[in-house]
C-alpha cells in the first residue's frame, strides 16, 4: 500500500510539470440592442462596424426590435443578411394582418368591403355575457409572426437561448403584474413576438397565466439583462428617446406615447444600465419616426447606426487592445445551414388548435408532399387565414430534417361587429354594419347580417352550409330601398322609388381560389312606390309590381392582386340567367334571356404607370322586357343601384340603353407615390335593339381625369368627366372604401 502512494505521488508530480497551464478565458462581451421601432434598423450599421472592427459577440440582448435584429443574429444571420433581410420586406403588408388577394377564396375577395372597425363581442344568457369589447390591439399580428416562423427555422422548438450559436436574451412585459419578464428560453419567435407588442398596436401575446407586451416600457436597454447572463464587457446601441425636434414632429402620435411612458417608467433603470456601458452608440435619427418603414428611411437608418458606430471606432480598438483580442479570433463565423436551405424535407403534417373532423377537412385542402419550398408553406398558412375561419395561424417544424409540419389555428369566434363608412357626392354619407357567427360548427353553418344605412339603405341575411373551404350551399335575403334619378342624354326623366325583396337560393358555390362557378335560383318582388316624370313630354313607363324568378349560372375568375389601384393579374365574370314571372314564361311568353361579361387586366407599362382596358357587356334576347332588367349604364360602380348596372366613368347618372349593350375602355393611373395617383378614363359605348344587326346603331364617347390618395380609411377621390352622350360635364368626390 505504502509502495502504491509513493508511485502516485511520484505521477502526479511529473504530470504537473508536463500539463500545460490552463489557459486564462479573457473578459466575454455582452451586446445590448435597445427599442425604437423602425429606428431600430440602426442596430444593423453598427453590427456592421462590429464585424469590421473584429470584435466578437459573446452574449446579445435586446428588447422591442432590437430584440428581434438579436435573435436572428444569436442564430447566424450575419450584418449582411439581415441588411438584405429588413431591405426586401412589404413592410405595408406585414405590419397588417392581410392577407394578399391571391390566397383568398373567390368568396372572401367578394366580401372585401374595406371596415374600418372590427369589434369581437359577447352574447348570451346572462347579463355580463352581452357586450362588446374592445379589440386588444389594431393589429393581430399574423403576417408579422409569420415572418419570424419563417426566418427561424430550425429554432421553433423549445429552446434554451443561452445554448444558441450566441447566447440572447430579450425582454417583455407582463401587463397583468406590471413586471418585466425576461427571456432566456422558450420559443424564440414567440419571444420576440411578445417584445415588441407595443400596447394599443400590437396585440398582446398570452402565455401561460401573463399578458406579455412591449418590453420597452420597463427596461427598454436591458444592461442588466446581458452582465446576468455573463459579460463582463458590454457595448450598447441604443436609440435616443427624447429628441426635442423628433418630439416636436410627431406630437400626438402613437410613438409619442410609447416614448413618454417608457422614459416614464424606466428612467431609473436605463440610466443605471447606461451607466454599466463601457462602450455605448447612439445613432442620431432624426428626422426619423419608430414607425417610418419606407425603403428610403431603413436605408437611412441603417446607414445611421453605422456612423454612429464609426464614431466609437477608437473606443473599440481600445476595448480590442485591452482585452487582448487577435484578428485571429473568428467574428461571427456561425453555421446555419437553415438560412440558405429553401427546400424542407416533410415526414407528416399535422394540425392544431380544431376538432378531429375540421382537421381532416383541413388537410384534404392540402397536397401532401414530401417537400415544400418555404413560399409554398407561406401560401398555405395564408390560404388558412384567408378563408376568414382562423385568428391566426402559423406553422411549426418540429424535430430534424425531415421536420414534422404543424400547423396552429386559432379558429374565429366570428362574433364580430364590423363597421365601415364612406362619403360621396352622390349618395352622401352611408354606413356599413354587418356581423356573422357559426350556428352549428359541426355543419359549419354561418349565419351573417349586413345593412347599409344611406340614401338607398339595405339588410342583407346570408346563411350558408360550408362544406369545405371550396364549397358551399347558401340562402341570401335580401331587403333593398331605392329612390334612382334616371337620366335621359344627360336630362332627368325619371325620379323612381322602388323596394326590392330577393331570394337567392344557390344550390352549388364552387371556390378554387381564382375561380367560382355559381348555380341558383333568385326569387324577387319588385315594388314602385314613386314615379315622378321630370318632363310631361317623356313616356310614362308602366310600372307592374310583380315577382320575378331568375335561374342562373354565374362563372368568374379574379387573380388581381388589389380590389383598389391593382396593378397585376386579371378578371372575367360571366352570368347567363333565365328570368320569368311565373317560374316559366315572362309575360306569357318565352323567358327573358340575359348574358353579361366583363373583362379587365391591368398592363404595367412603366414603373409607375399602369394601364388596364376592360370591356363589359350585356345582352337581353326578348322583346318584352320589364324595367327592372333593361340595360341600366351610369355611375362610378358596377351595380349600386341595380345589380346590373354598368359604370360609366364621367356620366352624369344613370341612362338606360338598348337591349344590347357593350362598353369598352382603358384606364391609365400614374403613381405620384406609393398612396397617391392621377388616373385618367376613356370610354366607348355602343348599343342596339338587334345585335347590331339594325342600322340604327348608337355610339358615345365618355372619359374622367382624377386625383386619388390611398388613406388607411380608404381611397380619397376627385374626378371630373364628360360624356358623349350627355354632352355635359359632371364631378365626383368621394372618401372611404366602397360598399
Amino acid at each position: 500500500m505504502r509502495r502504491f502512494f509513493s508511485v502516485l505521488f511520484l505521477l502526479c508530480y511529473l504530470f504537473s510539470f508536463v500539463a500545460p497551464a490552463q489557459e486564462k478565458t479573457r473578459p466575454k462581451i455582452g451586446v445590448v440592442l435597445s427599442g425604437g421601432g423602425s429606428k431600430g434598423f440602426a442596430h444593423i450599421g453598427a453590427l456592421k462596424v462590429m464585424e469590421e472592427a473584429g470584435i466578437p459577440i459573446d452574449y446579445i440582448a435586446g428588447t422591442s426590435m432590437g430584440s428581434i435584429i438579436g435573435g436572428l443574429y444569436a442564430i447566424g444571420y450575419n450584418a449582411a443578411q439581415l441588411d438584405s433581410v429588413i431591405k426586401m420586406q412589404d413592410w405595408t403588408y406585414l405590419l397588417s394582418d392581410n392577407i394578399h388577394r391571391s390566397n383568398m377564396p373567390w368568396g372572401q375577395k367578394e366580401n372585401l368591403a374595406g371596415y374600418l372597425i372590427s369589434l369581437p363581442y359577447k352574447f348570451g344568457l346572462r347579463e355580463d355575457s352581452r357586450k362588446v369589447q374592445l379589440p386588444s390591439g389594431v393589429i393581430g399580428g399574423q403576417n408579422l409572426y409569420n415572418l419570424f416562423q419563417n426566418l427561424t427555422i430550425g429554432y421553433h422548438d423549445h429552446t434554451d437561448f443561452t445554448r444558441l450559436p450566441i447566447p440572447f436574451g430579450c425582454v417583455a412585459a407582463d401587463s397583468r403584474s406590471g413586471k418585466e419578464v425576461d427571456f432566456l428560453d422558450g420559443v424564440l419567435p414567440q419571444a420576440m413576438r411578445a417584445s415588441m407588442a407595443i400596447p394599443g398596436v400590437f396585440s398582446p401575446v398570452e402565455m401561460d397565466s401573463m399578458l406579455l407586451i412591449d418590453g420597452g416600457i420597463i427596461n427598454n436597454y436591458p444592461v442588466d439583462l446581458v452582465k446576468k447572463m455573463g459579460a463582463d464587457v458590454v457595448i450598447g446601441v441604443i436609440i435616443p428617446h427624447r429628441e426635442e425636434r423628433a418630439i416636436e414632429r410627431r406630437r400626438g402620435s402613437m410613438m409619442e406615447v410609447m416614448e413618454e411612458i417608457g422614459e416614464f417608467v424606466g428612467t431609473a433603470k436605463r440610466s443605471e444600465n447606461i451607466k454599466n456601458t463601457d462602450v455605448l452608440i447612439r445613432p442620431e435619427l432624426f428626422p426619423y419616426g419608430g414607425m417610418e418603414f419606407q425603403r428610403p428611411a431603413i436605408d437611412s437608418v441603417i446607414v445611421r447606426g453605422e456612423i454612429a458606430a464609426r464614431k466609437q471606432w477608437h473606443a473599440l480598438m481600445e476595448l480590442k487592445d485591452k482585452l487582448n483580442i487577435t484578428d485571429n479570433e473568428p467574428v461571427h463565423k456561425i453555421s446555419n445551414p437553415f438560412i440558405a436551405l429553401d427546400t424542407l424535407q416533410i415526414s407528416e403534417i399535422e394540425i392544431h388548435g380544431v376538432d378531429e373532423i375540421d382537421e381532416e377537412k383541413l388537410l384534404k385542402q392540402i397536397k401532401a408532399k414530401k417537400t415544400y419550398t418555404r413560399r409554398e408553406l407561406d401560401n398555405m398558412v395564408a390560404k388558412f387565414y384567408g378563408t376568414g375561419l382562423f385568428n391566426s395561424v402559423y406553422y411549426q417544424l418540429d424535430g430534424v430534417s425531415p421536420f414534422k409540419l404543424k400547423f396552429h389555428v386559432v379558429e374565429k369566434d366570428l362574433k364580430t361587429l364590423n363597421l365601415g363608412l364612406r362619403f360621396d357626392t352622390r349618395d352622401r354619407a352611408a354606413i356599413l354594419a354587418n356581423s356573422k357567427f357559426r350556428l352549428n360548427k359541426r355543419m359549419n353553418s354561418v349565419f351573417e347580417v349586413t345593412t347599409r344605412l344611406s340614401q338607398n339603405p339595405y339588410l342583407q341575411l346570408d346563411y350558408s352550409i360550408n362544406r369545405s373551404m371550396l364549397y358551399r350551399r347558401s340562402l341570401i335575403l335580401k331587403l333593398s330601398r331605392n329612390e334612382v334619378k334616371v337620366f335621359d342624354r344627360g336630362k332627368l326623366a325619371y325620379n323612381l322609388g322602388f323596394t326590392r325583396s330577393s331570394l337567392d337560393i344557390n344550390f352549388s358555390e364552387f371556390y378554387f381560389y381564382n375561380i367560382k362557378l355559381h348555380l341558383g335560383v333568385n326569387m324577387e318582388y319588385m315594388h314602385y312606390f314613386s314615379e315622378l316624370l321630370s318632363d310631361p313630354g317623356f313616356q310614362n313607363l308602366g310600372l307592374q309590381n310583380k315577382p320575378y324568378v331568375n335561374y342562373f349560372i354565374n362563372a368568374g375568375y379574379d387573380d388581381l392582386d388589389k380590389s383598389y389601384f391593382p396593378t397585376r393579374g386579371q378578371y372575367f365574370s360571366f352570368q347567363y340567367t333565365l328570368s320569368t314571372d311565373n317560374f316559366a314564361q315572362m309575360d306569357g311568353g318565352l323567358p327573358l334571356q340575359i348574358a353579361n361579361a366583363r373583362f379587365l387586366k391591368p398592363i404595367r407599362m412603366a414603373d409607375r404607370v399602369v394601364v388596364i382596358p376592360q370591356i363589359a357587356g350585356r345582352a337581353i334576347f326578348n322583346d318584352s322586357i320589364p324595367l327592372i332588367y333593361k340595360n341600366f349604364v351610369g355611375g362610378n360602380f358596377n351595380g349600386h343601384y341595380v345589380p346590373q348596372q354598368i359604370a360609366l366613368p364621367g356620366s352624369r347618372g344613370m341612362e338606360i340603353l338598348k337591349n344590347m349593350a357593350v362598353q369598352t375602355g382603358v384606364d391609365v393611373r400614374l403613381s405620384i407615390t406609393p398612396n397617391q395617383f392621377v388616373q385618367g378614363n376613356l370610354n366607348f359605348t355602343l348599343h342596339d335593339d338587334k345585335l347590331f344587326k339594325s342600322p340604327q346603331v348608337e355610339y358615345f364617347f365618355g372619359g374622367s381625369i382624377g386625383y386619388s390618395y390611398n388613406t388607411v380609411a380608404g381611397p380619397l377621390t376627385f374626378e371630373v368627366g364628360y360624356s358623349g352622350r350627355s354632352k355635359l360635364v359632371s364631378s365626383f368626390a368621394s372618401f372611404g372604401y366602397y360598399f
